[in-house]
C-alpha cells in the first residue's frame, strides 16, 4: 500500500530510518530508486566523515549497489514457494527441504571450484620452484642436479591436475575438515611433493 500510495498517488516516500525495498520490482522502480539513492548519499557521507583512504565516485557505489540488490531480489524469490512437479504450492516441509538441498549444492560447487584453484596455485608453486633451483644448480653442477631435474619432469609430466588436492566435507553438521584427496591413478609421490614444498620454507625470500 505504501509503495503504490508514492507512486501513483502522491504519498509519502520511503522511511529512510526503516529500509524496505519492493523486492516484487526491479532496482529501477520509483520506490527502490529512492532507497538506492539515499543509501548512496549515506555511503559517500559516511566517507568524508570518517575520512576513508580510498574513495570511490557515485556512478562505481550506485553499480555496487544495484548489483547488491540484484542479489537480494534473487535470493528472495528463491526462498519464496514455488509449484511442485504436481502443480501444487510446495508446502512449508517441502519449501524448507528444497532450500536446504540447493544450498548444499551451491556449497558444493563453491568447495570444488576453491580446489581447482589451489591445485592450480600448487602446481604453478612447484613448478617455480623447481625451474628455479635446476637453473641455479646447472651454473654450477652440483651432485643432485638430476635429482632435480628429475623432479621437474615428474611435476611437469603431472601437470596441475595431477597435484594433489583439499576435499572438505561436513561432520556432525558443524564442522568442516579438509582431507588430501590423493589421485588414485598416480603412484604415492607425497615424499618428493615434501621435498619441493619444503624448499619454499627453506628459501622464503626468493618464493
Amino acid at each position: 500500500a505504501d509503495v503504490r500510495a508514492y507512486e501513483y498517488e502522491d504519498g509519502p516516500s520511503p522511511d529512510t530510518d526503516n529500509v524496505a525495498f519492493d523486492l516484487t520490482r526491479n532496482h529501477s522502480s520509483p520506490w527502490n530508486s529512492f532507497i538506492l539513492s539515499f543509501l548512496l548519499r549515506e555511503f559517500q557521507a559516511r566517507c568524508v566523515q570518517e575520512a576513508w583512504p580510498i574513495k570511490k565516485n557515485d556512478d562505481y557505489i550506485e553499480e555496487a549497489l544495484h548489483e547488491r540488490y540484484k542479489r537480494l531480489r534473487t535470493l528472495w524469490k528463491n526462498a519464496r514457494p514455488k509449484l511442485t512437479a504436481k502443480g501444487l504450492m510446495e508446502t512449508p516441509a517441502e519449501q524448507e527441504a528444497r532450500l536446504v538441498e540447493e544450498n548444499l549444492l551451491q556449497g558444493k560447487e563453491s568447495r570444488q571450484a576453491t580446489r581447482r584453484r589451489n591445485v592450480g596455485i600448487k602446481y604453478s608453486r612447484r613448478k617455480a620452484i623447481l625451474d628455479h633451483i635446476v637453473a641455479t644448480k646447472s651454473e654450477v653442477p652440483d651432485d643432485d642436479l638430476r635429482s632435480w631435474q628429475w623432479l621437474q619432469r615428474l611435476i611437469n609430466s603431472l601437470g596441475e591436475h595431477g597435484m594433489s588436492s583439499e576435499e572438505s566435507s561436513v561432520e556432525n553438521g558443524i564442522e568442516n575438515v579438509l582431507r588430501v584427496k590423493r589421485m588414485e591413478w598416480r603412484r604415492n609421490i607425497d615424499k618428493e611433493l615434501d621435498i619441493i614444498d619444503l624448499q619454499r620454507i627453506l628459501d622464503k625470500d626468493i618464493f
